[in-house]
């Protein structure tokens, strides 16, 4: 039984995982520079100790709509994304978790015909379902948006 561990975050009020092994460190909101004439999702780049990193918006990325826009309580996971570091902001971060083949299943084919899920990867089921996280797979989400 192969086991995965990921890392737990909310967006609006959908909680949704990324693989540990693409998260290199969860930082605190920090001043953000803006970039003329970058799309909406991306707020800016940010010194990640000497290195300028690009932070996307994940609320916006995925459609969200975000009544208030402060982002002064919102968490960033620095990730790796197709051999880029990339920040990407998160409204929080709850835990990390590990989970079995078993506990993840493919997104419901009826979601298919409704909603994109070309970046879901799964659902995971925590507590015999009580729990489900959606897995996002960010080298297709940011891979196909940069």
């Amino acid at each position: 039984m192969a086991e995965i561990q990921v890392v737990a975050f909310m967006v609006g009020n959908e909680e949704f995982c990324l693989d540990i092994s693409k998260v290199r460190e969860i930082k605190e909101m920090m001043p953000i520079t803006r970039v003329p004439n970058s799309p909406d999702f991306v707020e800016g780049v940010i010194n990640l100790r000497g290195q300028i990193t690009t932070v996307v918006n994940l609320k916006k990325l995925l459609g969200y709509h975000d009544p208030d826009g402060d982002l002064s309580k919102k968490k960033i996971i620095i990730a790796e994304v197709k051999d880029e570091i990339i920040g990407i902001i998160v409204d929080s971060v709850s835990d990390v978790i590990t989970l079995t083949d078993e506990q993840i299943d493919q997104p419901p084919k009826t979601l298919s015909n409704r909603v994109d899920i070309r970046y879901i990867k799964g659902i995971a089921k925590i507590n015999n379902g009580e729990r489900l996280l959606i897995m996002v797979d960010l080298d297709k989400l940011l891979g196909e948006e940069f």
